[in-house]
């Protein structure tokens, strides 16, 4: 996860983005973000817990299953979800299973990264070696090389970014990251000693005017732009009052660097628990407390549309199955 937005440019002129957080739900980083989709609780809008129960990167892939295949395969999930066996999922199992989801793929993501970036068989990586793997190509390119570089877009300024996070993950200062502070790299949302890095990144994002604070046009441009014609949604409207009357603390119509600290690193959200009770909220009608099997089919696409799966990414892999 990575808070500011990664461009990264290949020869072949294919351009790929990692998105910046674009909710105020997500950068709340306390925990792995539950997804990178917006989540508007609106009837039937399913994108932000497919990418909490199933992950992202396999939502879209998800919604290619035939509804009959999703659902075994989310049977599957749940038989592992039910730890105690008495063929119901409780609270805290959703809980405990939705955080290791989270862990796992913060792993899996670091991972990936590593392998990508690492030379084979080597134990650490030092910033002149990812600033190659990752830039090099900026400065190796030549007149015949055909690449797409985002309008107004400067490479450099991300450069820095990635070097103020890579030392400061370097926790032994010798200059390289192992693999343990190569996923503090990656995902310092995860790690405590990272918690400046997410705060500056997150404050140079959308600090526009860069007057260190943000206005509430700053917070809400964030994670709405309107087209032409869009009524303001109800969850916009939400995230206003919220902004006035719960983040500007001081009342003075801005949040300055504590008031955005308090709300992308709150210390008392438990977001793995949040999700948990809202999973039992929604799909147990019964209201005994318990999600039996018959009970999340009955709600399959809301189940399946959060962390618990990833999103949809755990029913897209193979090796689950």
């Amino acid at each position: 996860m990575i808070l500011c937005q990664i461009i990264i440019i290949t020869r072949a002129g294919v351009l790929d983005k990692e998105t910046a957080h674009k909710s105020s739900n997500n950068r709340a980083m306390h925990g792995h973000k539950l997804s990178e989709k917006e989540k508007k609780d609106s009837p039937g809008d399913y994108d932000y817990h497919h990418g909490a129960f199933l992950g992202d990167d396999y939502s879209q892939s998800f919604n290619e299953l035939t509804p009959e295949e999703s659902q075994r395969r989310l049977m599957k999930i749940v038989d592992r979800i039910d730890t105690d066996k008495d063929f119901h999922v409780s609270e805290e199992e959703i809980k405990v299973w939705v955080k290791g989801v989270q862990e796992k793929e913060a792993l899996r993501e670091s991972e990936e990264q590593w392998l990508e970036k690492v030379a084979t068989g080597a134990t650490h990586i030092t910033w002149q070696e990812y600033r190659k793997e990752t830039y090099g190509f900026f400065e190796d390119v030549g007149e015949k090389d055909e690449i797409t570089i985002p309008s107004g877009y400067d490479w450099s300024v991300q450069l820095d970014k990635d070097q103020r996070r890579f030392n400061m993950a370097d926790l032994n200062k010798d200059g390289a990251l192992d693999r343990v502070e190569f996923q503090a790299f990656v995902h310092p949302e995860e790690h405590a000693h990272m918690q400046d890095i997410v705060l500056e990144e997150t404050l140079e994002d959308m600090d526009k005017d860069k007057d260190g604070k943000l206005s509430i046009h700053e917070f809400i441009v964030d994670i709405w732009q309107p087209q032409e014609g869009e009524e303001e949604p109800e969850w916009v409207t939400i995230e206003k009052d919220q902004f006035t009357n719960v983040r500007d603390k001081n009342k003075d119509g801005f949040l300055d660097k504590q008031e955005v600290r308090d709300w992308i690193l709150p210390e008392d959200i438990d977001l793995p628990q949040i999700e948990a009770h809202h999973l039992l909220t929604v799909v147990d009608f019964d209201n005994d407390g318990l999600l039996s099997k018959d009970e999340i089919l009955h709600k399959w696409e809301v189940f399946v549309g959060s962390t618990a799966t990833h999103y949809g990414a755990l029913l897209m892999r193979h090796d689950e199955f």
